[in-house]
């Protein structure tokens, strides 16, 4: 650096001990430098950055801001004192090793950080660069210092920040994972490792899918999702965030539902990727066993009334039904002698077994609901239509004796069957309806028998006809 009071190189004396009037360009060079002299010290008296010079230790030099970082009011309380003064113990053999390399004037040291000690005893931490350079003539070292306390401020700030966001993550009972654009997981909070079981230190680094490795992938009504429908991808794929229930089955196990939002951290290409989601298993079985609830009897776990009136509306409403259809309605033969004479609880165990047996005589494709006390409801559909053999096959079951301590018991049932064929007019009442005057016919002929509709069924009956209930035989029959 040169000094702001230094003179110009001396000019050779004549042997007349007259000096040569100077030549139009040295003037011009001479004006030059002492204008840039004076831009120079401009410069460094207006630089945002300290800046010292020092001969040895000793302070030679100091610009106005350096002075306003070491907290100095005047020069005097900085020019001509030691170095040491105001740099730290720890940070003067950095500093000599620093600028012992420097082996030529403008030679200049990488940054290195050091700690100030400014009046006072506050330390302030900078950064300093050291540049070899003359003053007055003599080896001195412009040292360039920058005050690092705003960055050492933001960089606390962003400290606590991320320990704050850590902090709050780690303690969600929502599970977060933030991926990067490639998928892969950068994070997971320990929420989300106890939804997934899975270590989270082992988890990081690997991709999302390797979470549920060995699972189908299902929606929220159960089938099975395609992986470029899985939310993540496609949020990948579009950028806009993506909410979700999903459900995840291994085999062996319940099914792992989450509900969720999968979301960019920023619009810019390669963007991160957080998903926050909850697990939802207990609530989503809690919905579907008041559900199931709702539609099964809990006696037998039949479809109830409700959810075979649903059915076959559905099925009576839908345009595109090809084939016939047939309801069967099922009265069984005096329960009610059963409940009196042995008891609700045998009755209950009746009704029980009666719901197996004809579920396992049907067809897979058939419907089998329990729609009041002993009363039951079979609907055929598609290729299982033949009421003939259906009601002989239910009839043969349910008459097995149904063994128990002490007695065996045989069931029986009156059946009244409705077919409907393709562009029927009726209702699901008058399907019911018209079943169950088939099945009143049935009981009144004597039980356990089928009887089908037809519209004479619909005649008042005759007086002293027989009615629904019918004695039990000594035998205990039904």
């Amino acid at each position: 650096m040169v000094s702001p009071d230094a003179t110009c190189e001396e000019l050779p004396v004549s042997p007349t001990n007259e000096q040569p009037a100077p030549s139009a360009d040295r003037v011009r060079l001479d004006a030059d430098m002492a204008a840039m002299g004076r831009e120079y010290r401009i410069l460094i008296d207006h630089s945002p950055d300290t800046i010292v010079v020092h001969e040895g230790r000793q302070i030679v030099f100091v610009n106005p801001t350096g002075l306003r970082l070491i907290g100095a009011t005047d020069t005097a309380q900085v020019v001509g004192h030691s170095l040491a003064e105001f740099v730290t113990q720890e940070s003067i053999p950095p500093m000599v090793a620093r600028i012992r390399d420097l082996d030529h004037v403008g030679a200049v040291s990488e940054p290195s950080e050091m700690v100030l000690r400014r009046i006072g005893g506050r330390h302030v931490e900078v950064e300093a660069v050291s540049v070899l350079t003359r003053w007055e003539g003599r080896r001195a070292y412009q040292v360039v210092l920058r005050d690092l306390s705003a960055q050492r401020a933001a960089e606390a700030a962003a400290a606590r920040a991320e320990l704050l966001y850590t902090n709050v993550v780690s303690s969600l009972v929502e599970g977060v994972i933030v991926m990067d654009a490639t998928g892969v997981i950068e994070s997971i909070n320990p929420a989300a490792a106890d939804i997934f079981g899975v270590d989270p230190a082992l988890a990081v680094g690997e991709e999302l899918p390797t979470l549920w490795t060995g699972a189908e992938v299902l929606d929220s009504d159960g089938a099975i999702l395609p992986s470029d429908q899985h939310p993540h991808v496609r949020t990948q794929l579009t950028g806009a965030p993506v909410g979700f229930v999903v459900g995840l089955r291994w085999p062996g196990r319940p099914v792992l539902w989450s509900s969720g939002t999968c979301s960019l951290l920023d619009s810019g290409a390669g963007s991160p990727m957080v998903v926050s989601f909850s697990d939802i298993s207990k609530a989503r079985n809690a919905t579907a066993r008041l559900e199931y609830q709702a539609t099964h009897d809990s006696l037998t776990g039949l479809p109830n009334r409700l959810h075979v009136v649903t059915e076959v509306r559905s099925t009576l409403e839908d345009p595109h039904r090809r084939t016939e259809m047939a309801v069967l309605f099922l009265d069984l033969d005096n329960l009610k002698s059963v409940n009196d004479s042995l008891g609700h609880s045998v009755g209950d165990e009746v009704l029980r077994e009666a719901a197996r047996r004809l579920r396992h005589t049907v067809d897979a494709d058939s419907l089998v609901g329990r729609v009041g006390g002993d009363e039951f409801v079979v609907v055929l559909a598609g290729g299982s239509v033949r009421v003939d053999t259906v009601a002989d096959r239910i009839h043969r079951a349910l008459t097995l004796p149904i063994e128990r301590p002490g007695a065996a018991l045989i069931v029986s049932a009156s059946i009244g069957a409705v077919t409907v064929p393709v562009g029927d007019p009726r209702t699901i009442n008058d399907l019911l309806r018209d079943a169950d005057v088939a099945m009143y016919a049935a009981k009144a002929a004597g039980g356990n028998r089928t009887e089908r509709f037809t519209e004479v069924l619909r005649r008042p009956l005759p007086a002293g006809a027989g009615g629904l209930q019918a004695s039990a035989d000594a035998s205990g029959r039904l």
